[in-house]
C-alpha cells in the first residue's frame, strides 16, 4: 500500500515539473526546522539530509491503594530513552517528494527508588532477557536497563500543492527489529507501526511564523499484542528567527491523545491516556546544510485510564538534542 502510494506521488510530480513556486524566507525556515525528530520540508532535487533526534523522558509512577485519590502506596520511576535516525533522499525533478529510511534505538528502566537519577537508564549493557515465553506482567524488571536497536521503517514527505509549499503531507511504515518477545514489550517494539501527518507555515512578518502540526499514529495488532492503539497529536508553535538567521526559538504546545478500540458495541473506542505539553526549544544554524536543537517540555496535563496507577506531574522531565546535517 505504501509503495502504492508512492507511486502515485511520483506521477503527480511529473504532471507538475514545469511548475516551481516558492515563498522568501519561508525555504530557508523549512529546510532548517526541525520539530518532533523531523524537518518540516521536501528537499530540492538530488538533495539528501540526515536527521538524528535524540529524547530522554522520566517521571514518577504512583501505585495507589484504591483510585486516583486514595492512599499513595508506592512511587517508581520510569524512564525512556530513544534515539531516531533518518536518512532522507529527494526523488523528485521539482523538489516535491522525499523518501527515507528511519532507524529507532531506544531504551527503559524502571527504578524501585523514584528518586534515582534518570540517567541510570543508560547503565548496564544490551542483552537479552531469556524469559521469552514469560507473560509480561510476571516479566516486569526493577532496576534493569533495556537497551536495542528497536525498529527500522520507511519514511516519506510530500508537497500536495504547488501553490501552498508551506504544506507537507508525511509519514511512514515502521517495523519492529526486537526478536525477544519480553524485550519487544519493554522497547515498544512488539507491533508495526503506519503514521500519517501534516505540517502547515503561516508567516507572520520576515523571521515569525506561525507552524501547525498534526498527525495519527496506529500501532497494529501482533502476535504478542492482539490489541490495536492510536495515538493523535496536534502541535502548535510560534517560531521567531534571528536577525541573522542563525538562532530559531520555538516557543509552544502539544497534545496527544490515545485511545484503542472497545469490547463494548455502545463504545466502540476508549481514552487510555491524553498529555497537554508546554515546549520550549531553540535551534542554532552553522550553516544552510548543519543546525544543533534542544528543546524541553513540561506537562500541563496528564492523564492515565488506570484508577490505581498516575503519573506524578511535578516529576515529569523531557529533553530533546538532535541535529540536522544537509548533503
Amino acid at each position: 500500500m505504501l509503495l502504492y502510494c508512492l507511486l502515485q506521488l511520483f506521477s503527480l510530480d511529473i504532471q507538475a515539473q514545469k511548475f516551481k513556486y516558492s515563498i522568501p524566507g519561508l525555504d530557508t525556515l523549512q529546510s532548517s526546522f526541525i520539530v518532533g525528530g523531523g524537518a518540516a520540508a521536501v528537499l530540492r532535487s538530488g538533495e539528501a539530509e540526515i536527521i538524528s533526534s535524540n529524547s530522554l523522558a522520566s517521571y514518577w509512577i504512583a501505585f495507589h491503594e484504591n483510585g486516583e485519590n486514595s492512599p499513595i502506596l508506592d512511587r517508581l520511576r520510569s524512564t525512556q530513552f530513544a534515539s531516531e535516525n533518518t536518512i532522507f533522499y529527494s526523488v523528485s525533478a521539482t523538489g516535491r517528494v522525499d523518501v527515507g529510511l528511519q532507524f529507532r534505538y531506544a531504551r527503559v528502566r524502571l527504578d524501585n527508588a523514584a528518586s534515582n537519577s534518570m540517567f541510570k537508564v543508560f547503565e548496564g549493557k544490551d542483552k537479552s532477557s531469556g524469559q521469552s515465553n514469560a507473560p509480561f506482567d510476571e516479566v516486569i524488571k526493577l532496576d534493569q536497563s533495556f537497551g536495542r536497536m528497536a525498529n527500522v521503517g520507511l519514511r516519506f514527505r510530500f508537497k500536495p500543492l504547488l501553490h501552498k509549499p508551506a504544506l507537507v503531507v508525511n509519514g511512514g511504515y515502521t517495523l519492529g527489529t526486537v526478536k525477544d518477545k519480553v524485550e519487544q514489550k519493554q522497547l515498544s517494539a512488539d507491533r508495526d507501526i503506519f503514521d500519517l501527518g501534516a505540517t502547515y507555515f503561516q508567516d507572520i512578518s520576515t523571521n515569525v511564523f506561525y507552524f501547525f502540526g498534526a498527525s495519527i499514529r496506529a500501532y497494529l495488532p501482533s502476535s504478542v499484542t492482539s490489541e490495536s492503539l492510536y495515538n493523535t497529536n496536534l502541535n502548535f508553535f510560534l517560531i521567531q528567527r534571528s536577525k541573522n538567521k542563525k538562532f530559531t526559538y520555538y516557543p509552544g504546545i502539544s497534545y496527544s491523545l490515545s485511545f484503542k478500540p472497545s469490547q463494548y458495541d455502545d463504545h466502540p473506542l476508549i481514552k487510555t491516556a491524553d498529555f497537554l505539553f508546554a515546549i520550549g526549544g531553540v535551534q542554532y544554524a552553522f550553516n544552510k546544510d548543519y543546525n544543533v536543537f534542544a528543546t524541553a517540555g513540561f506537562p500541563l496535563i496528564v492523564n492515565l485510564t488506570r484508577p490505581q496507577q498516575t503519573i506524578v506531574r511535578a516529576s515529569y522531565s523531557l529533553l530533546s538534542l538532535g541535529f540536522r546535517f544537509g548533503i
